[in-house]
């Protein structure tokens, strides 16, 4: 018995390193692109739009392949695919190749989030997973800020090659991804299968004979199930705000702050090299004091951010210190609320055998968000002021942490119910 124990901690500890490592090459080849000034913005905008609803497309798609074909295999399609596309980048010259590569990229990199998000389900108990998805998310945090540094480098450093048609960053990115999807191949390959202690938590209201056998039934249950209507909606929001800040505040420092460029990109770089420490206090948070009250804690932090928003222009106008706390307690609200909701939340408001559809149905209508988040710069931040911007952001937060109060009144029981058709 004590080796069986200890083989199965092995093979967690192993699974948990081989998704931390592959997601963070995922994320390697999604922030490969970053904003510049003048004519290239519009161009920009559109290419994250493109990007955002393949994306949303590749998060349903993987929902269903990672309930249905499985975990690994579809995390490491998502992997090959994005590999494809990004290598193939580097020596495009014509613009509709360019945004057929963008799409499938996109696509790609949707196969990850729900493969992943399915993959801890399996593998971690309901009372120790939010601990173990607060640390994984270091993967796509941290591994989002050397993308940025990694490709900064590269532009500076092949800036002579680029004039010539072709781009070597994007085959370093799309390198870092080939590594680390061989090294989860082979870090998950021949382990014993996960043993699912929490399904007996399931089981008087989700016996067998109740589960869903169709894609259709699947996809009701998951449209029915009230836990995860809320959840969608208030990611909604969120994803539309992080997406904004995460790609567009070098553009606000520099144009509205009078930064220079570097100045811009270290302290741009708070969002992100902080905002990994929100998951982790969520994460021990629940485990202390919230427990099953996720979205309890899910309203707190909105609200929390609400107010961080409304006082950004005076910190942010009070110098570079009240600018970078500014910046930091944002990161540190958006990816903990971030986690809290599209992760650990949507895990327990479904049955392990719907995890992968519950995750990418989140995700993809926060990509919707996403999608349309450079519209917010584009048109509502270029023609009325940044200023106006956060004041929109204190609205999201505000309407976001009304729909979670509501979210906390739904029973445990009551959101993993099924309806089947």
């Amino acid at each position: 018995m004590k080796t069986v124990t200890r083989s199965l901690a092995a093979a967690r500890n192993q699974v948990f390193l081989s998704a931390w490592v592959l997601y963070a090459g995922y994320y390697i080849c999604r922030k490969d692109m970053n904003p510049t000034t003048g004519p290239g913005i519009s161009h920009l905008a559109g290419s994250l739009v493109c990007f955002g609803a393949a994306y949303a497309i590749g998060q349903l798609v993987g929902g269903m392949l990672a309930d249905g074909w499985g975990t690994r295999r579809t995390a490491l399609t998502g992997a090959g695919i994005s590999i494809l596309c990004t290598a193939l980048q580097a020596f495009h010259s014509l613009p509709f190749v360019e945004l057929l590569l963008l799409l499938g990229n996109g696509l790609g990199q949707g196969l990850g989030w729900p493969s992943m998000i399915r993959l801890i389900g399996e593998w971690f108990r309901r009372g120790e997973r939010d601990r173990v998805l607060g640390w994984w998310s270091t993967s796509y945090i941290l591994g989002g800020v050397l993308a940025t540094s990694l490709t900064a480098w590269l532009l500076v450093h092949t800036r002579i090659v680029v004039l010539s048609g072709f781009q070597p960053a994007y085959l370093v990115s799309s390198s870092v991804l080939l590594l680390a999807a061989l090294f989860f191949y082979f870090g998950t390959d021949h382990l014993p299968h996960p043993v699912h202690s929490h399904r007996a938590q399931f089981t008087s209201a989700l016996s067998p004979s109740n589960l869903p056998r169709t894609q259709r039934g699947a996809w009701v249950a998951i449209l029915t199930n009230r836990r995860i209507q809320v959840i969608s909606l208030v990611y909604f929001f969120l994803k539309m705000t992080r997406y904004t800040l995460l790609f567009w505040l070098p553009l606000y420092l520099t144009s509205s702050l009078g930064y220079s460029q570097h100045s811009a990109e270290q302290f741009a770089s708070y969002f992100e090299l902080l905002g990994f420490l929100g998951p982790l206090a969520a994460a021990y948070a629940i485990d202390r004091w919230f427990g099953e009250r996720r979205m309890v804690l899910a309203s707190g932090m909105l609200f929390a951010l609400a107010f961080t928003c409304l006082l950004h222009p005076l910190l942010a106008g009070s110098g570079w210190f009240g600018t970078a706390i500014s910046i930091s307690f944002t990161g540190i609200l958006i990816y903990g609320v971030d986690l809290l909701t599209s992760a650990m939340a949507v895990l327990d408001a479904v049955p392990d055998e719907l995890h992968g559809r519950a995750a990418g149905f989140v995700n993809g209508i926060g990509s919707i968000g996403q999608t349309l988040s450079p519209f917010l710069v584009t048109v509502f931040a270029l023609h009325f002021g940044w200023t106006k911007l956060f004041d929109l952001f204190v609205f999201f937060a505000l309407f976001a942490g009304g729909v979670s109060v509501f979210g906390t009144h739904l029973q445990t029981d009551q959101s993993i119910e099924l309806t089947v058709q």
